[in-house]
């Protein structure tokens, strides 16, 4: 009987049976389970398609850091392929594409954003191009108002030619004249 005894006194649990058979253990499996797959947070569990779409939105708004002047996108390297990758992977764990793009800038650098940022030095890069084509806009509607006002017959007849000009002038239109009765 010192065998049973011994046995018991050198298992992990001190002595005390724990048995789990049959139904009972795959029960206890079973609820294990559940358990662990009711606290994976719901934003954790991403659609392939959703998934896919967040990682495209967040792949095309970074520039590569491996292949200057290329966008993430069409980068050949392996670097870039790893990287996709790994955006590739985040989308699939629920991240937003804005969070991806702000960590692959994290990580790498603010010279890769594709997209300037809406706030900061970033905003001046979305106004420049609207106030650029308001000012030429209206630049060039002063500059056709003022000729409209002047008439291109006017400004050129308001102009005095000198000697030189007419005489050249006049060379020019007997050359003219001459090439045409000639054809």
């Amino acid at each position: 009987m010192a065998g049973p005894r011994l046995e018991r006194l050198n298992s992990p649990l001190g002595g005390r049976k724990v048995r789990l058979r049959g139904l009972r253990g795959a029960g206890f499996f079973a609820l294990g389970l559940m358990l662990v797959v009711a606290a994976v947070p719901a934003a954790a569990q991403v659609s392939e398609d959703e998934a896919r779409k967040t990682a495209d939105a967040a792949i095309s708004r970074i520039r590569s850091p491996y292949c200057p002047g290329l966008m993430l996108e069409v980068c050949p390297s392996a670097q870039a392929e790893a990287l996709r990758d790994s955006i590739r992977l985040a989308a699939a764990q629920g991240q937003s594409a804005k969070g991806i793009v702000e960590d692959v800038i994290a990580r790498h650098g603010e010279e890769w954003r594709a997209v300037p940022r809406r706030s900061g030095a970033g905003l001046l890069a979305w106004l420049i191009l609207p106030l650029a084509l308001v000012v030429g806009g209206l630049v060039l509607w002063g500059r056709i108002k003022v000729m409209r006002t002047q008439g291109p017959a006017r400004a050129a007849a308001d102009a005095p030619m000198s000697d030189e000009e007419r005489a050249r002038l006049e060379a020019a239109l007997r050359e003219f004249e001459h090439a045409e009765d000639a054809a």
